[in-house]
């Protein structure tokens, strides 16, 4: 809810200036946008879930957690282009797909397309092959991490009073 309240005005400001750059809404960027929020909200809320419960557990894992989000966020495509990975690893390559299959990197090209798409610098930043197909993969991988962060939050919750 607090990263909720934090994206707000960065959405307006995002909004803003992609409309400077020459970006206009369409139906399709509006859904793209919806399902970005949608699956990041997922995502976020059933690892929250998971690792609230195992934090209680252990201590170290707000350690991990730091180290895992840094690395995410250096394995998305938010501060490069998509291209340059296919560049780097090959069209063919399984580690592009596995790159691809990661539901950040579909929720961050879903809103890179929501943004960016119809401005005039969009032409050399395509969208990556199967996005729509890999963001059906991802929604049901968040929903599945949604059950299984449920179901280890209401396990272990019985031990959060004694362990605390």
């Amino acid at each position: 809810c607090v990263a909720a309240v934090h994206l707000a005005p960065q959405l307006v400001v995002l909004v803003a200036g992609a409309t400077l750059a020459g970006w206009r809404p369409d139906l399709v960027g509006v859904g793209a946008l919806l399902v970005a929020l949608l699956l990041v909200f997922l995502l976020a809320l059933g690892a929250g879930l998971l690792l609230a419960a195992l934090n209680v557990l252990f201590r170290d894992v707000e350690n991990l957690v730091d180290l895992v989000l840094m690395v995410l966020v250096w394995a998305s495509p938010v501060l490069y282009s998509w291209q340059r990975v296919r560049d780097l690893l090959g069209t063919d390559s399984w580690l592009l797909a596995l790159y691809q299959a990661n539901p950040l990197t579909v929720a961050v090209e879903l809103m890179h397309r929501a943004t960016w798409a119809g401005a005039p610098s969009a032409d050399e930043q395509a969208l990556p092959p199967g996005l729509w197909g890999s963001t059906s993969v991802a929604l049901l991988v968040a929903v599945v991490l949604v059950i299984v962060g449920q179901w280890a939050f209401r396990t272990l919750s019985g031990r959060f009073a004694q362990e605390l």
